[in-house]
């Protein structure tokens, strides 16, 4: 396929807001899925490049299709994000211009409607330090004007895999604990510290988090982690079977304001 072929194909990712939402659905899908096929091709035989652009551009055209077409199913959803992630293995082939690249990414996440899903770490081989350095600056920006009811989310996220990819612990932790709200929070940490070999550390915010979030939905994966690290370190702990499901007995916790 030539690179005008590709341009037609893209052309018709473009979706009319006036259109039927529930119509040709299974026809979009199949496009996004050539686009794919066919820029995968691209990528492995060299000619990434090429890719770079036309993927942006499905990227682009069905993140405005998706906020008019109904995907009940998720599969256009799912179409989506294996073009994005592609995207993401052609820019770390191709090298684009990192100041371009992080531009579109830090408004897609904090301007975008949702989706599809940032990952900076994906896209870091691709950044380089200049690029992770400006998505720095510009959630820097954007952390001071951003709406905590629209733009937060996505600055928050932004900060924790900025921290991520920097391969500081402690900076990753420090953030994560800025927004202790659920259950989740502390697992995240205690998983980090724990593949991290700092293993009574992730215990103890494991436990926290546990203590913490007692009726919460998420608990349940806490408690499960938690108690397969203490297994693990041999800690004595009273592990007891109560309606078909594992649970422990959680020891006071120390105090760790002091």
């Amino acid at each position: 396929m030539t690179g005008d072929d590709l341009m037609v194909l893209a052309d018709r990712l473009r979706w009319d807001r006036r259109r039927d939402p529930y119509r040709g659905r299974r026809e979009y899908s199949q496009t996004a899925r050539q686009v794919a096929e066919e820029c995968a091709r691209l990528v492995a035989e060299g000619s990434a490049d090429l890719a770079v652009p036309m993927l942006r551009k499905a990227v682009d055209r069905i993140t405005r299709a998706l906020m008019y077409l109904d995907d009940s199913p998720g599969i256009i959803g799912d179409d989506l994000q294996e073009l994005m992630d592609l995207y993401a293995k052609a820019c770390a082939a191709a090298l684009p211009n990192p100041v371009s690249l992080t531009g579109w990414l830090v408004k897609l996440e904090c301007d975008g409607p949702g989706w599809p899903r940032v990952r900076l770490a994906d896209f870091a081989p691709a950044l380089g330090k200049r690029g992770i350095a400006e998505v720095e600056r510009l959630v820097a920006e954007r952390a001071r004007v951003a709406d905590p009811w629209t733009a937060g989310f996505a600055v928050r996220d932004l900060r924790e895999q900025l921290a991520e990819v920097s391969g500081d612990v402690d900076r990753y932790v420090a953030v994560l604990a800025e927004h202790l709200t659920n259950a989740v929070q502390y697992q995240r940490i205690a998983e980090v510290l724990h593949a991290a070999g700092r293993r009574d550390e992730a215990i103890g915010w494991a436990r926290r988090g546990v203590a913490a979030n007692p009726g919460s939905p998420y608990t349940d994966r806490l408690r499960d982690l938690l108690v397969s690290m203490l297994l693990a370190a041999d800690d004595t702990w009273v592990l007891c079977w109560s309606g078909g499901r594992s649970s422990a007995g959680i020891p006071p916790l120390p105090n760790t304001d002091r």
